[in-house]
């Protein structure tokens, strides 16, 4: 088998010393800049790979930056991931990604993983609030803990989040402006606590009373799930409009519509959630809450790299929240009835 090639073979092959190679491979202003080249011309002839593991005992510190997501599945999240991993590539950074499936005892786990591999930072959409405790001992030993959702309650770490209550409230609001007063809700269950206050508050706003047979509770984010939620909800509870806590429940409520000649949104108004790509080109394009992605990751950049530089203060330092505003992109789903 052939072995990887190491900065002893480039340095062999060139006639020049290790420390000489080791600093143009890094670019070292200290080798002129005929020998960088020649250096890194060898290095790429020999597919030579930097041990990145041998530079972390050096540097004490990996360069590595762990996120830990609840759902693969879920559009939001896995963007949120993608567009921080590319953030971090250009940064120097590489990102080591752990899957949790809302399970609050394998989150545990994860940061457990994480912090054993010596990650340098971790950003986290948490399961719920029941893993707070087990945050703030990871970042009581100075290791940076970005949270990405949030809410009513403290969060034990710094935390850069949408306002999700604020996202339901304007929707379910602006479906009552239109004169609507039977509202329903598909809800995402007790990772979506947030955007179901908010719909209950908009409705008690605009003097509407609240209807537990006008919510139905799902388990997962997908088409199918808002299909059935419609069939089970619309039919018997005379509702001319209804809020999705995703746009993937909010299309599939809108194919169960069109299937039964219910126009939309003459017949039936629909608002979804997160404003993905295909929200807005679905058939009829949908309303939604917009989920502002390159905002949110690039404030969350910003503040684990001011963690990174303050790192050996942590644990004196009040967690920071930072939470951005949502906004409803109005389509072709809500007009009036």
């Amino acid at each position: 088998m052939t072995r990887r090639a190491r900065q002893e073979d480039i340095a062999r092959e060139l006639g020049l010393s290790i420390n000489t190679v080791s600093l143009a491979l890094k670019n070292s202003k200290r080798i002129n800049e005929e020998t960088r080249q020649k250096v890194h011309q060898v290095a790429k002839a020999l597919n030579y790979i930097p041990n990145t593991i041998a530079r972390s005992l050096v540097e004490k510190k990996t360069n590595i930056i762990g996120f830990i997501v609840p759902n693969i599945m879920n559009p939001v999240q896995i963007e949120t991931a993608q567009t921080i991993e590319r953030k971090l590539i250009k940064k120097g950074y590489n990102m080591m990604l752990m899957t949790t499936d809302s399970d609050k005892n394998y989150e545990s786990y994860a940061l457990d993983i994480l912090v054993s591999r010596q990650v340098d930072g971790i950003f986290l959409f948490p399961t719920n609030k029941q893993n707070q405790d087990k945050i703030k001992t990871v970042r009581d030993v100075n290791i940076p803990i970005v949270l990405l959702s949030g809410g009513s309650y403290e969060p034990a770490s710094d935390s850069v989040y949408m306002n999700q209550f604020k996202g339901a409230y304007i929707a379910a609001s602006h479906l009552a402006q239109l004169g609507h007063r039977r509202i329903g809700f598909i809800h995402g269950g007790s990772g979506n606590m947030e955007k179901f206050m908010g719909y209950q508050q908009a409705l008690k706003d605009h003097g509407l009373e609240f209807d537990p047979k006008l919510v139905v509770t799902v388990d997962s984010y997908s088409y199918e799930q808002g299909y059935l939620s419609a069939d089970a909800l619309l039919p018997a509870h005379n509702v001319t409009a209804l809020l999705a806590s995703s746009d993937y429940l909010a299309l599939g409520a809108l194919r169960w519509c069109r299937e039964r000649g219910m126009r939309v949104p003459e017949d039936m108004a629909i608002v979804g959630f997160d404003n993905l790509e295909a929200a807005r080109y679905a058939e009829i394009p949908l309303t939604s809450v917009a989920f502002k992605v390159e905002q949110l990751t690039t404030s969350a950049m910003d503040l684990m790299f001011e963690l990174l530089a303050e790192q050996d203060k942590l644990s004196s330092r009040k967690p920071e929240r930072i939470v951005i505003e949502p906004s409803l992109e109005i389509r072709n789903t809500c007009g009036a009835r």
